[in-house]
């Protein structure tokens, strides 16, 4: 199967809006570009008929602008404009250009798209409910064989919120203090 024209325009789409949050000299309209981007990805994963992951990317994507602008208005960051010298401008080229020659040749050996180069998903499919004893199929890859997987999201998804916690509860203390 070919890759659609549509995940091409999309791919293009959130890298100009990657490029362009770079570029931009607000702060605000930086995490914007980058929301963008986010939601363009949710929406190939719509595309890609991934439905569980363009939520998450959604959620994702909507909770880190809400915050990040939130952030933005709390400390009225402002970006300092620098000076860029032209070393600097070609140390970046010239590691642009020796990226690219690395990577585009790797996309000669990638599988069609579309087509796996694993063919795990038969295995789960064939011999799930018996390895496994589940009765339900998504749970029994989930709860069994994707076990580590599944636990590093629960981890990863657990230490973001304490870390949240821990902010936002440092926060509230230091504007309860009537010294600072």
């Amino acid at each position: 199967m070919p890759v659609e024209g549509w995940l091409y325009f999309t791919v293009s789409f959130m890298i100009f809006a990657s490029i362009v949050a770079l570029e931009l000299k607000d702060l605000l309209s930086s995490v914007v570009s980058v929301g963008v981007a986010g939601l363009a990805l949710a929406v190939a994963f719509i595309f890609l008929q991934a439905p569980d992951l363009a939520l998450v990317q959604f959620v994702y994507e909507i909770v880190s602008v809400i915050i990040l602008i939130l952030l933005l208005k709390a400390t009225g960051e402002r970006l300092e404009q620098t000076k860029e010298n032209k070393l600097s401008m070609y140390f970046k080229v010239f590691f642009l250009v020796l990226i690219l020659i690395m990577v585009v040749p790797l996309f000669s050996s990638l599988p069609e798209f579309g087509n796996p180069l694993l063919e795990v998903a038969g295995k789960y499919l064939k011999d799930g409910a018996t390895e496994t004893g589940s009765a339900n199929m998504v749970t029994s890859v989930i709860l069994d064989y994707r076990v580590y997987d599944t636990l590093g999201e629960a981890t990863v998804i657990f230490v973001s919120i304490l870390g949240a916690v821990t902010l936002l509860s440092k926060r509230k203390r230091n504007e309860g203090d009537p010294d600072e």
